[in-house]
C-alpha cells in the first residue's frame, strides 16, 4: 500500500503543469487581492479575488494592469500580485485532489488484485480438485480396461473349452458308435461261432454215425 502512494505521488508530481495558457494569471500566494474601477488605490474595490483565482490581462498601466475576472468582471490590479505561475496553494490542492484520486484508484487496483487473488485461489482449489476427480476416473479405467482384459481372455478361454468340449463330444460319440459296432460284429462272431460248433458236432456226429452203419453193414457181408 505504502509503495502504491508513492508511485501516486511521483505521478501527480510529474502531471502538475508548471505554465498557464497564454496571457492567463494567477493571484499569487496572498489571502486576497481587491479588484478596482481604475489603477488606484483611490478607486473604488469591485471585487475581491483569493489567491488562485485566474483572470485575463487587457492592458498594463505603470505598475497596474487592467484584468477581467474569472466571473467577468474589469478592473485594475497591481501587477506585483499576479503571475503566470501556478501558485503553489493551487498546485497543492491540484495534487492533493489528484492524490486523493490515485489513492481511491489504487485502492479499486488492490481490490481488484484481491479478487483475482481469491478468484485465482478458487481456480487452484478446482484444479486440485479436477485432478483429483481425473486421477480417480483414470484409476476406474485402469481397473475396468483389467476386467475387460481379463473378461475377453475368460471368453476367449470358454471358447476355446466349449469348442474342445464339442470335439470331445464328437470323438465320444464316434468311439460310441464304433463300439456299437464292435459289439454287433462280435455278437455276429458269437453267433457264427456257435453255429459253426454246432455244425460241426452235427457233421462230425453224421459222419460218425456213417462210419458205424458202414461197419455193420460188412460185418453182415
Amino acid at each position: 500500500m505504502l509503495f502504491l502512494r508513492y508511485m501516486a505521488l511521483c505521478a501527480a508530481l510529474l502531471c502538475v503543469p508548471s505554465l498557464a495558457a497564454a496571457e492567463q494569471y494567477y493571484v499569487t500566494d496572498v489571502q486576497e487581492i481587491t479588484v478596482r474601477t481604475g489603477p488606484s488605490l483611490d478607486n473604488k474595490v469591485v471585487q475581491m479575488v483569493k489567491s488562485g483565482a485566474t483572470m485575463e490581462k487587457l492592458k498594463d498601466e505603470g505598475e497596474w494592469a487592467m484584468v477581467r475576472t474569472d466571473t467577468g468582471k474589469e478592473g485594475w490590479v497591481l501587477k506585483r500580485y499576479l503571475s503566470t505561475e501556478t501558485p503553489v496553494k493551487v498546485q497543492f490542492e491540484d495534487f492533493k485532489a489528484r492524490n486523493v484520486d490515485l489513492i481511491d484508484k489504487a485502492g479499486k487496483v488492490e481490490a481488484i488484485i484481491g479478487k483475482y487473488g481469491e478468484d485465482n485461489k478458487n481456480l487452484q482449489q478446482n484444479l486440485t480438485q479436477v485432478k483429483d476427480e481425473y486421477a480417480k476416473l483414470k484409476s476406474d479405467y485402469d481397473v475396468l480396461s483389467k476386467a475387460n482384459a481379463n473378461v475377453t481372455e475368460m471368453t476367449k478361454n470358454f471358447g476355446e473349452l466349449k469348442a474342445a468340449s464339442e470335439a470331445a463330444k464328437q470323438e465320444i460319440d464316434q468311439l460310441k458308435h464304433r463300439n456299437e459296432s464292435l459289439q454287433d460284429l462280435s455278437d455276429v462272431k458269437w453267433f457264427l461261432a456257435g453255429a459253426g460248433v454246432f455244425f460241426g458236432g452235427w457233421l462230425f456226429g453224421y459222419l460218425l454215425g456213417r462210419s458205424a452203419r458202414k461197419k455193420a453193414n460188412r460185418v453182415y457181408l
